[in-house]
């Protein structure tokens, strides 16, 4: 997918506000609860709900709305929208449709890449958005890469710079693929394995920030 024309980032800009107004009291407010992300964390990343879906996006309706931000050099000029993802909220198998979903024919970003210009001499790659929001919000700044067969080697720019990267791997076998393919890309990268059945949204939501720390050796 090519660089999205001005009408395009404008379609996506509208959408994303349009859904983000919708999250406060909606089914999707409440799903990230349960995941251990409130409202002001939510929106901070301008999550959203799509209950009153923008044109084209019909099938996503009553899904949570992961809005790709991107901040541009300007100082003071407004963030933009590179893409959205979608997630399914419903507890069920996902039939007719993944339980992630993104946008025909865009090509997979790298989720929260302000964390990119903290300052710090460490950064986390997780395997989903919901991970990255976690990860920093429990203190260690965080990227995600939209699922296990996402990772492109070019990502690799912007994280040589840094002293660490720490890949934080579900507990499953799909992370340890991502985890191979990181340390393949990156001399200074580390894989830190979620316990089973984890992944570093579970681990923060039932363990707290302090015990996560811990787990990746940063306390």
């Amino acid at each position: 997918m090519a660089m999205p024309s001005e009408s395009q980032r404008r379609f996506l800009r509208d959408a994303t506000m349009k859904y983000y107004e919708s999250l406060d009291g909606s089914p999707a407010q409440e799903y990230l609860e349960k995941r251990g992300i409130p409202l002001e964390t939510a929106n901070k990343y301008v999550l959203g709900y799509v209950a009153d879906p923008a044109l084209g996006h019909e099938k996503y309706q009553g899904f949570l709305a992961i809005p790709y931000m991107r901040t541009p050099p300007i100082k003071g000029a407004p963030r933009t929208v590179a893409s959205i993802r979608f997630r399914c909220i419903e507890d069920h198998e996902h039939r007719g449709h993944g339980k992630y979903m993104t946008l025909p024919g865009d090509r997979p970003r790298l989720f929260n890449t302000e964390a990119l210009i903290t300052g710090n001499d460490r950064i986390a790659i997780t395997e989903g958005e919901l991970d990255a929001i976690a990860a920093t919000a429990a203190g260690l700044p965080a990227v995600g890469i939209p699922g296990a067969d996402s990772w492109r080697p070019y990502w690799r720019l912007p994280l040589l710079g840094y002293r660490e990267v720490l890949v934080l791997e579900d507990g499953d076998a799909a992370g340890e693929k991502v985890g191979a393919a990181v340390c393949k890309s990156l001399p200074n990268a580390r894989v830190i394995p979620m316990p089973p059945g984890e992944d570093v949204n579970s681990m923060v939501n039932k363990y707290g920030a302090e015990e996560f720390l811990e787990r990746v050796k940063i306390k």
